[in-house]
């Protein structure tokens, strides 16, 4: 059975960032945050070492709610929104602090949904059989010398 490495291809780091922010923005738009974490997964078969899965998938989805957020900034109130939640806490004038942790919690929910898409992959392959054992050929017991004749 081909292991999960050999099917997916490998993607250099800025192409994997692409196409992760991507997947990303596409499922942000079903409204759940969960999603991030499957981006990430998605985004780690593409890779091949646990730390790139982790920073491409924090950076992509840090990119992927950038966007989204100055799209709601730009076209909606949503800087007067942030505003309010934190006056809330009796901050007042630092609306964008809310937005920017809200992009780190998406990023980091990117970074590690890819750390465990990696593990996972890992996990799998591990526990798939590989093809060269099943396909060996029988060892073959070798005769056994004879005693010497006088």
């Amino acid at each position: 059975m081909r292991k999960l490495d050999d099917i997916f291809p490998h993607f250099s780091f800025p192409t994997l960032v692409l196409v992760i922010a991507v997947i990303a923005i596409v499922l942000q738009l079903s409204g759940a945050w969960v999603t991030m974490i499957l981006a990430g997964a998605l985004g780690a078969l593409l890779t091949r070492r646990h730390r790139t899965a982790f920073f491409a998938g924090f950076i992509s989805v840090a990119i992927a709610w950038t966007a989204i957020f100055v799209y709601l900034t730009l076209t909606t109130q949503a800087l007067a929104i942030a505003e309010f939640f934190i006056g809330l806490l009796g901050l007042s004038g630092l609306g964008w602090l809310v937005i920017v942790i809200s992009i780190l919690l998406g990023a980091l929910l990117g970074g590690f949904g890819g750390l465990l898409g990696r593990s996972i992959v890992e996990l799998v392959d591990e526990l798939l059989p590989s093809e060269t054992s099943s396909e060996a050929a029988p060892v073959q017991e070798e005769p056994a010398e004879s005693a010497p004749k006088d």
